[in-house]
């Protein structure tokens, strides 16, 4: 079994204030990092979730998608 199940992001970057400390607030969940930060108005955050949430993990980014602009992006592992 892995670790944790990678989930990458798009996201603004006026956002990343919001996002980090939103994902992080679910203890255990998931581990947030910014792999490439780079110029432009979007950052692409990589997730790292428990393989134990991946329904909640999902059913959180339901309900987000609802108040902030994200897009799902494949990435390597």
């Amino acid at each position: 079994m892995r670790d944790s199940v990678n989930v990458y992001l798009k996201v603004k970057k006026d956002d990343l204030y919001t996002l980090c400390p939103f994902f992080e607030s679910f203890e255990g969940m998931a581990a947030v990092r910014i792999p490439r930060p780079a110029a432009g108005e979007h950052a692409l955050l990589k997730l790292m979730v428990a393989p134990d949430f991946l329904g909640d993990f999902e059913r959180v980014l339901a309900g987000l998608g609802k108040k902030v602009w994200y897009e799902r992006r494949a990435g390597e592992s």
